[in-house]
């Protein structure tokens, strides 16, 4: 058989037609399939299998149409019916393939949350500072569409005295978060500003509430700050959601115990607010975080004594805090739980740490630089 029967017999059984059909429509299947995997409403596995089959039916399809006898054949009207069909395929297939490539650069802008600086020279003021400029990266680092920038590069001694378009620059940032705090007694006064990737300011705003009630003065924060960044409105629902269920305890001095433990002050004894407030989740975790950071200089014979109580307090936050992402990267970076699991990067998706392992744990190559790669994004003043 030469070449030109070949094709004539190809045309007349309808392969082509039935493999440019079947390639439209599997393009469509995955487009749109990658899209809901990135809105988390399908898992990367089912998108692996999907891809799989597609490909496995390529060759089914064309040997089906060789031998089978087509049921277009003297039909002229399912013939353009079909041609129709690929046509509207393409240009479905095309568009969501556009729209993927907007939504995705629209919804994945990255965020540094930098110092915030306090107004006197008061060590708990500074603190205090440390521990809400933490707070805000934690809760804005739960959404997928944003990336949020590792404090420890957000505050980093090189970034010090430099312009603000020059920190955006340096951490590879869309947005800046900033802003100062002043305490009075037990009333604190936060100023925050908004700033895009030139320095431009795009919000600014002062609040002012009560020291004890943090998780009110957070959601007030986002509220006001939320509509400037391209983000869902059902996002601000969540991120409100996770700051209030976490509680802070109705004690001026059990607040700032966990202030100082987030700034790595490691004298705190939180033993006596605990107690006290046994139903209050920063607590439990700060106590946790504390016990943890003990164990990385404690001798070896004392940590199996450490490691129990540590997890104790840990599950305690968990069942106070069940979504709150500090609770998962403690167990994560201190257990073997879930390590080369790829499903905790969608719980976390700002979380360096776990890109990095992820890396370190993928055989191949081009996932594990994609990762690698990510980590980078998230940490690009970090030790690497």
């Amino acid at each position: 058989m030469n070449r030109k029967s070949l094709l004539e017999q190809l045309k007349k059984r309808r392969v082509i037609r039935a493999t440019l059909i079947y390639i439209a429509l599997l393009w469509v299947a995955l487009q749109a399939a990658d899209l809901l995997a990135g809105a988390e409403m399908l898992s990367e596995q089912l998108v692996r299998w999907l891809i799989l089959v597609g490909v496995a039916g390529l060759p089914v399809t064309v040997l089906a149409s060789w031998f089978l006898e087509s049921p277009w054949k003297e039909r002229r009207w399912t013939a353009v019916v079909g041609d129709l069909v690929i046509i509207i395929a393409i240009m479905v297939a095309a568009a969501l393939f556009a729209w993927q490539q907007w939504f995705t650069s629209f919804t994945r802008p990255t965020m540094a949350v930098l110092k915030i600086e306090a107004t006197d020279t008061r060590e708990e003021s500074e603190d205090l500072a440390a521990h809400l400029a933490r707070r805000f990266r934690t809760a804005l680092a739960t959404r997928p569409e944003l990336r949020v920038i590792e404090l420890s590069s957000s505050l980093h001694a090189e970034l010090a005295g430099q312009p603000l378009s020059v920190k955006a620059a340096t951490l590879g940032a869309d947005y800046l978060l900033a802003g100062t705090v002043a305490q009075n007694d037990s009333e604190v006064r936060l100023n925050v500003q908004l700033y895009s990737a030139d320095g431009s300011l795009l919000h600014s705003e002062t609040f002012e509430d009560s020291l004890l009630d943090q998780a009110q003065l957070q959601n007030r924060v986002f509220a006001n700050f939320w509509p400037y960044l391209p983000l869902p409105d059902n996002g601000l629902a969540t991120v409100r959601n996770l700051v209030a269920s976490c509680k802070y305890p109705n004690d001026r001095d059990a607040v700032l115990a966990i202030a100082a433990v987030d700034n790595g002050d490691e004298t705190i004894d939180l033993a006596p607010f605990i107690a006290g407030f046994e139903d209050a989740g920063m607590l439990q975790l700060a106590q946790s975080r504390l016990l943890f950071d003990h164990l990385t200089h404690t001798p070896a014979a004392r940590r199996p004594v450490l490691q129990p109580i540590a997890m104790q307090h840990l599950a305690a936050a968990e069942l106070l805090c069940p979504e709150l992402p500090d609770v998962g990267r403690l167990r994560f970076r201190h257990t073997l739980d879930g390590r080369g699991d790829e499903t905790l990067l969608l719980r976390y998706p700002s979380s360096a740490e776990l890109y990095r392992e992820a890396a370190n744990q993928n055989s191949e190559a081009h996932r594990a630089n994609a990762f690698a790669e990510e980590a980078r994004r998230l940490d690009p003043l970090g030790d690497w």
